[in-house]
Parts: C-alpha cells; sequence; structure tokens
C-alpha cells in the first residue's frame, strides 16, 4: 500500500495483496479490481463507494477524490 498526500487529503493506493483494513479510518483508498479503479472513503469497519462508476486509470480515481474534496483548480486561461 502507498499511503500519498494531496493538499492534507491522505490517499492509500492498495495493490492487489493488501487489506482495506490497513487504511486508516476517514482516509480514502483506491482500489484495482479487474483493470478497473474504485474508489473508497473508510469510515471505521466500512467503506463506501464514492463514485458509481469504475474508472479506467489511477488518474482518473484521483480526480474523482480532487473533485469530491473540491481539490482540482481551475484550468489557467
Amino acid at each position: 500500500m502507498i499511503k500519498t498526500d494531496f493538499q492534507g487529503t491522505t490517499i492509500c493506493v492498495l495493490a492487489s495483496n493488501d487489506k482495506l483494513i490497513l487504511c486508516p479510518e476517514g482516509f480514502y483508498a483506491v482500489i484495482e479490481d479487474s483493470g478497473f479503479y474504485v474508489v473508497l472513503l473508510v469510515t471505521g469497519n466500512d467503506a463506501w463507494t464514492i463514485h458509481p462508476d469504475l474508472v479506467f486509470t489511477l488518474e482518473d480515481a484521483l480526480d474523482i477524490i480532487a473533485e469530491r474534496r473540491g481539490l482540482l483548480l481551475a484550468p489557467s486561461r
């Protein structure tokens, strides 16, 4: 598992052999499943999906978290 911090938001990126239980409560988790990525919010002993669809890339998964947290920057003009 890789823990990364993006502007104060901690994200756990889990490898196929990692356990979700290693990701602390309140953190976001990204899991690769059959070539797609699932984005979760860890809440105690549960984890909730925060997006209804699977996404194709890790970058797309991280963008979903950034959008949810209001961390995306407006494109420069």
